[in-house]
């Protein structure tokens, strides 16, 4: 089940990153190659559903496959960092224990909007001073600047880094939020209202998530009337 798991929530998040490509994926005010990847969720939700493991696998493939087909690793390995980011949150909030849903859902969300704001500004700083240029061949310095200064920002040095840095954070802070909160929502709904298919089994329920025992059982019984 796990290595089905990986496999099918894989080719999912590429087919709904074929479905809404970059090019019209919400965009991040002011730094607009910034955009708010839905694929994210099906990542996540494989974390939810199967556990770190077989989300990670998901994560691993959808940017193999990413770097792949959008000429070179260096916008998929970000989004990829920002999405393991999440995952530690979200385990770090598993430690916890079992909550109900909207506790389930604050406390994910809170771990999961700091580890992947302190993760990636660190990561973002490196990009930013050293990494694009030398691995990607990625004027990324250069780029951020031109966009800023097309949105009326006119900064450089120590200015330009610290706005980069602060306009990224926020937007990681926001996807963290978005991708979250709609992976909870579906994962949730998959687990109470169609029981028979994880039930019990799934990583939310037996790490996050208190569920009525009623909607899931270990026999993954569904609810008749």
């Amino acid at each position: 089940m796990s290595l089905a798991g990986a496999a099918t929530f894989s080719a999912l998040a590429y087919l709904v990153s074929l479905i809404v490509p970059a090019a019209i994926q919400p965009p991040f005010p002011i730094l607009f190659y910034l955009r708010f990847d839905p694929a994210e969720i099906i990542d996540i939700s494989s974390l939810l559903i199967f556990g770190p493991a077989v989300g990670t696998v998901t994560a691993t493939i959808h940017f193999l496959i990413l770097t792949g087909t959008s000429g070179g690793p260096f916008g998929p390995s970000l989004k990829y960092l920002g999405v393991l980011s999440t995952y530690l949150g979200i385990i770090l909030a598993s430690r916890l224990g079992k909550h109900n849903l909207v506790k389930t859902g604050l406390l994910a969300t809170a771990f999961g909007i700091i580890t992947r704001v302190l993760v990636m500004t660190i990561v973002n700083y490196i990009y930013f001073v050293s990494i694009a240029q030398a691995a990607f061949g990625v004027d990324y310095q250069g780029f951020a600047k031109f966009v800023l200064q097309s949105s009326g920002f006119n900064v450089d040095g120590l200015q330009l880094v610290y706005l980069i840095l602060g306009l990224t954070a926020l937007y990681n802070g926001i996807h963290a939020i978005l991708s979250i909160v709609a992976s909870l929502v579906i994962v949730v709904a998959i687990v109470t209202r169609a029981p028979q298919m994880f039930g019990s089994r799934s990583w939310l329920t037996k790490k996050l998530l208190l569920v009525k025992s009623s909607l899931v059982t270990k026999e993954n019984r569904p609810v008749t009337t």
